[in-house]
């Protein structure tokens, strides 16, 4: 078994039979995205071909060790960066159908371990805390984490590392969906509440990023006042699954059918 495929929690199968039904097709909503994109995000499990693993870890590598300079790139002599939380994370990975399944962006969600924590606890003892004293269940809590789009999939010269400041910006009229980074929280959505049994989520965001996900209905709530430089300055953010439905059906009833399609089994 590759060294890549026991980074993967045996949770991701369940997961993955939602995602990954060969010709499924989604039904009863009439909202989908614009745009020539064919994207297609899969959950990883052990049983996924080694190649979407080291396209997943190349990718973070190039994000974090040669774009961000959060991390040494002498520390990743394979070229891919993965950690110890990797064991304890639903990986997803999105590809482009139309361009001959390039890679186009990355997520995780890291589970509670009771030896390892979340990835932000590690830095930010105090988290643990304010979790517990907002009654986070922790077995069902996971952390959003290692969120990368290709830099090819970014291409206005306001993009930074997520390819979002031109959504936000004012002055311009012609995008108007961030797709890809949409593409993957529907598909952390569908996983967590149909196939993990993740009730809720927790995150550290740049204020671009908070603000672009408000706009599209996925509301966080602060859960820690102050910034942090966390790879980059952060605030810490939660949210259940149920007030990210509440909220989003509120605020943006086109999302919210679209996020909540299921794969049609029959």
């Amino acid at each position: 078994m590759s060294k890549f495929c026991e980074l993967v929690s045996p949770n991701s199968k369940t997961a993955s039979m939602i995602l990954n039904k060969p010709n499924l097709y989604y039904h009863g909503c009439k909202f989908s995205l614009p745009g020539s994109l064919k994207l297609h995000t899969k959950v990883l499990t052990k049983d996924d071909d080694v190649i979407n693993y080291e396209s997943l870890y190349n990718l973070r590598y190039q994000v974090y060790c040669h774009e961000a300079n959060f991390l040494d790139p002498n520390d990743y002599t394979d070229e891919m960066e993965y950690d110890e939380y990797d064991s304890v994370s639903e990986h997803f990975l999105t590809t482009d159908e139309t361009n001959n399944q390039a890679v186009v962006g990355t997520v995780r969600l890291v589970r509670w371990s009771d030896h390892l924590k979340f990835p932000t606890v590690k830095y930010f003892q105090s988290l643990l805390e304010q979790l517990q004293r907002l009654k986070f269940p922790l077995h069902s809590t996971a952390e959003i984490s290692r969120l990368c789009i290709s830099k090819k999939y970014r291409k206005r010269t306001t993009d930074r590392l997520l390819g979002i400041e031109s959504y936000t910006s004012p002055d311009e009229k012609r995008r108007k969906f961030p797709v890809v980074i949409l593409e993957l929280f529907k598909n952390m959505y569908l996983a967590s509440k149909y196939g993990l049994g993740i009730t809720h989520w927790i995150a550290t965001f740049e204020d671009p990023l908070f603000r672009l996900l408000r706009m599209y209905g996925i509301h966080f709530q602060l859960l820690i006042p102050n910034e942090i430089d966390y790879y980059g300055k952060v605030r810490i953010y939660g949210a259940s699954l149920q007030h990210i439905e509440r909220e989003m059906k509120k605020a943006r009833p086109d999302l919210y059918g679209f996020f909540r399609e299921l794969p049609d089994f029959s």
